[in-house]
């Protein structure tokens, strides 16, 4: 089974989404062999540049205002934190571009070091308040993940991955995928959303039981 999962590096849910994800496999245990599991690039922000903002002054622009923008991001980090995740919107984020992060995601995959390099770079972004287009921040989440810090400096001095994260991004758009964490299953099922991972394994043990056994 393959799964792609489009996140982005800054979605609060997709931090909380890739918990319950892998509660949800441990729940499975052995139930689905072979699971082939890809992250894919997607941008909440797709206008944003290396010049950092201030998230919660970007958030008030599109919310209407600083108390709905408040509440918005203490329910968020409360979630965050019933989960064992360690969100703190008081640590200065910044809005800034992905594109950066999310090839480092590519070179990640080629390594087999997604799952890590992705938790390294949530946990920079929503528990230290760090700017994910600064090249030193995502090479010390490259290194944590378990990268080699001169492969991870060689591909964002130079172009590698851009035209496959691009590729991705338009794949994404192609799928109608407007909101992430968005799971797509062989290509032919989805499920959306941050769903209790209760609903994700149930989800999966059903799309396995429809897709039937591959032919060998």
């Amino acid at each position: 089974m393959k799964i792609d999962i489009y996140a982005d590096l800054v979605c609060p849910w997709c931090w909380i989404g890739k918990h319950r994800f892998n509660q949800a496999l441990a729940l499975l245990g052995d139930e689905i062999p072979n699971l082939d599991i890809q992250w894919q690039p997607f941008q909440l922000e797709p206008d944003a540049d290396t010049t950092p903002v201030p998230l919660r002054q970007a958030l008030e622009r599109k919310f209407g205002g600083v108390e709905r923008t408040g509440q918005l991001l203490a329910q968020t980090q409360a979630t965050a934190r019933a989960e064992g995740l360690a969100m703190d919107f008081d640590q200065g984020q910044v809005r800034v571009t992905t594109l950066p992060a999310h090839r480092l995601m590519w070179l990640a995959g080629q390594h087999g070091a997604q799952d890590a390099v992705g938790e390294a770079l949530f946990r920079a972004h929503f528990e230290h308040g760090r700017n994910l287009a600064d090249t030193s921040v995502l090479v010390e989440a490259g290194v944590e993940g378990g990268l080699a810090a001169g492969d991870v400096e060689q591909m964002l001095a130079s172009g590698r991955g851009l035209h496959e994260v691009q590729q991705a991004l338009e794949q994404a758009g192609s799928l109608g995928i407007s909101s992430v964490p968005t799971f797509v299953i062989d290509g032919r099922w989805a499920l959306q959303g941050a769903q209790p991972p209760e609903e994700i394994a149930q989800a999966l043990r059903q799309i396995a039981a429809q897709a039937g056994p591959k032919a060998t």
